[in-house]
Formats: structure tokens, sequence, C-alpha cells
């Protein structure tokens, strides 16, 4: 995937999550229940903090470190202590911070090279795989999950 493709897919994705989001009130943006005990709210909060730490694996990259990364059975711990530490947060500071941080991954996608997205060999600390499957599980791959758990709540509505 060429990192034109890349973005022309997160933005879709991103679109298309952002509708699920049209006309939602406050009340029903944090009303418990969409995935679990989660809210919209919530899940905003845990898609901005994947994009946060994404942000911060591409900083990473530009000063030449390797970052840290996070085995896939931290994945659920991560998630509650994210949970956890937002859940009391008010609603505008989740929307800001999802708005914000989403901006500044696409700035910092924008600088990488069609390579440094698809080349398996050009970060040894992924161990094998392109860089662009971590993007896609932390961007469109994110929205596309949890979608459908907010048009299922709606529909219920």
């Amino acid at each position: 995937m060429t990192k034109r493709e890349l973005l022309l897919t997160i933005q879709r994705e991103r679109a298309a999550f952002e509708a699920a989001l049209a006309g939602l009130t406050p009340e029903q943006m944090t009303a418990p229940g969409v995935m679990g005990e989660w809210s919209v709210k919530d899940l905003l909060g845990h898609v901005a903090m994947w994009e946060s730490r994404l942000v911060t694996i591409l900083y990473s990259i530009e000063r030449g470190v390797a970052p840290k990364t996070l085995r896939s059975s931290d994945v659920d711990r991560v998630n509650a202590e994210s949970y956890a530490e937002q859940r009391e947060r008010p609603l505008d500071r989740v929307l800001s911070d999802f708005h914000a941080v989403h901006a500044q991954l696409l700035k910092r996608l924008d600088a990488l090279e069609d390579r440094d997205l698809s080349d398996s060999k050009r970060f040894p600390w992924m161990e094998g795989e392109p860089l662009e499957k971590l993007v896609a599980g932390d961007t469109f791959e994110h929205y596309a999950e949890h979608r459908p758990a907010i048009e299922a709540w709606l529909k219920k509505g």
C-alpha cells in the first residue's frame, strides 16, 4: 500500500466512523452500554489513546530512535488502564483530543516515505512486519472494529 492509498483509506474509514457519531447528543455520547460498560465517549478516548501511541512511535522514527512497542499480550491491560484513567474526563476534552491527536497523526504520516510504510525490513523493531500494518491497526481497522458497536447501540435506541 502506498502512503497515498493508506491516507485515503484512513480518511474514508474515519469519515464513516465520524458519520456514526453525527447528531449524537452529549447525553447519548456519555451513556454507558455501547460496548460493555463503555460509552461512545469512552470509545473515542480509546481510539485517541491508540492514535496517540502511534504518534509517539512515528515521532521516535523521525528522531531515529527505536520506539517502545507493546506485546499483543499487553493490549487488554493497556485498554483497561486507559479506560480507568479517562472515564471521568469531560466529553469536550475527549472530543478535543480525538480530533487533535488525529490531526497530529496525519501530519506525522505525511512525513513518511512509501518505503517507510511498506518495507518489512525497514524497522527491525517491527519484527519483519511493515509499518503500515501497525498504522492500519491503530487507524482504519480500529475505526471499522468499533463503528458497528456504535451503530448497533443506536439502533437499539
